[in-house]
């Protein structure tokens, strides 16, 4: 007995380790990646002189990247230049940064493509075919990364879809048939979300004539931006009222803050680790809102500690529905008999490959979360994640549409 137990205890040591590593990468992610940055644009920049036949010495390759660290880290340092062209200039020139990260990641990948050719037609000597060919489809992809990212944040970045479902719940009662729910999340008011646009948003939910509105997080950036946007957001409406739970941002936001600007300035429902009961004729259907708990900046808890005894406060037989920012807590609500979960925090990616043949478009946010866009079956449960009204980092989408999602609850 004695000798098996090391054995036993190896895959939780080993799980340990791992969680370790993740979170140790995960709090130094955004300094990795102001470095990595600063390597990718002079990347870009030197393949660009290279095109043109411009040959930098090769300690400008050392230096060059080190200036362009210490000038990236003075921008993120600074606040935003007062002035409107300096400020569309920071803005441009953060746009041409964030690019060059895809740019030098297609250059990567195609040296190491042209390498292992290389290798393998070694022993055949010198084709200088092979050459031309390389260097002429690494100029196009260069290109088309570039101009895919134009877009992304030009014409992708204004994209919105709306978007409907039906949701199958069993034992939903006839007078909850046709229950109409709006959701919208991550809406980030303030720098890339202003005032006129989220009043057109709020319009538009109003015209879908909802029965509940379910607003799933990061409403706020920014603490102070609660006075100036909450009067414009309580313009929503729906039959049953609007219900709201926190996201990470609103937290570091300040999270009691933004609760009493929502309370004061609006009718809406805030459920922290709370739940509200709607009635409709002789049924009800259960609103449980959990606050946001992540491990770090990108992955949520798995178990939620408050849903098991808000779960056990739904009577029996009453459908529920879970709104949790992060949707990585849905197998938990699955277990605990939600019928449906609501989500959002991933922006569905806001970069992703396009969904040809009805496939799903592959993106960034798969490196986070397994439910990283859209819709989820477990059993009877249903998971929705909204790709989100705004933007984080940068105001640019590609592939990937701002989203006002629409359920109608039906009969399973």
């Amino acid at each position: 007995m004695d000798r098996t137990e090391p054995l036993a205890a190896a895959p939780a040591d080993v799980h340990r380790v791992l969680e370790r590593l993740k979170l140790a990468f995960f709090r130094s992610f955004f300094r990795l990646l102001v470095a990595f940055v600063a390597v990718a644009e002079w990347a870009s920049v030197a393949w660009v002189l290279f095109v043109a036949g411009v040959r930098v010495p090769a300690i400008v390759h050392v230096f060059a990247p080190c200036a362009i660290y210490l000038l990236n880290g003075r921008i993120l340092r600074r606040q935003s230049p007062a002035h409107p062209l300096g400020e569309a200039a920071q803005r441009g020139y953060v746009a041409v940064a964030f690019t060059s990260i895809f740019c030098a990641l297609f250059l990567a990948l195609a040296g190491i493509v042209w390498t292992v050719l290389a290798l393998v037609t070694l022993p055949f000597g010198p084709l200088p075919m092979l050459d031309r060919v390389y260097f002429v489809l690494a100029n196009v992809g260069f290109a088309t990364v570039a101009a895919l990212l134009l877009y992304g944040y030009t014409l992708g970045g204004r994209q919105l879809a709306v978007t409907r479902l039906r949701v199958p719940v069993r034992g939903l009662p006839p007078a909850l048939h046709g229950f109409r729910i709006v959701q919208l999340s991550d809406l980030h008011i303030g720098q890339h979300l202003g005032l006129g646009e989220l009043a057109t948003h709020v319009e538009r939910v109003n015209a879908l004539e909802p029965d509940l509105v379910c607003l799933t997080g990061d409403l706020v950036d920014r603490a102070e931006t609660c006075a100036r946007a909450f009067p414009t957001l309580a313009g929503l409406r729906a039959r049953h009222g609007v219900c709201v739970t926190l996201g990470n941002h609103d937290f570091y936001a300040g999270a009691d803050g933004v609760t009493a600007a929502l309370r004061r300035l609006t009718s809406f429902t805030v459920l922290r680790d709370d739940l509200v009961r709607i009635e409709r004729d002789d049924a009800a259907l259960t609103v449980v809102g959990v606050d946001d708990l992540g491990r770090d900046w990108a992955r949520g808890v798995l178990e939620h500690p408050a849903l098991p005894s808000l779960a056990a406060g739904v009577p029996s037989g009453e459908p529920f529905i879970v709104m949790s920012h992060r949707p990585d807590c849905f197998p938990q609500a699955a277990r605990l008999g939600a019928a449906l979960t609501l989500s959002g925090h991933t922006h569905g990616g806001q970069l992703a490959l396009p969904s040809w043949l009805g496939r799903k478009a592959r993106n960034l946010a798969e490196f986070i979360t397994e439910f990283d866009r859209g819709l989820y079956r477990r059993g009877d449960a249903t998971l929705y994640v909204n790709r989100g009204l705004g933007f984080t980092g940068q105001k640019v989408r590609l592939f990937t549409a701002r989203e006002i999602a629409c359920f109608e609850l039906v009969a399973a």
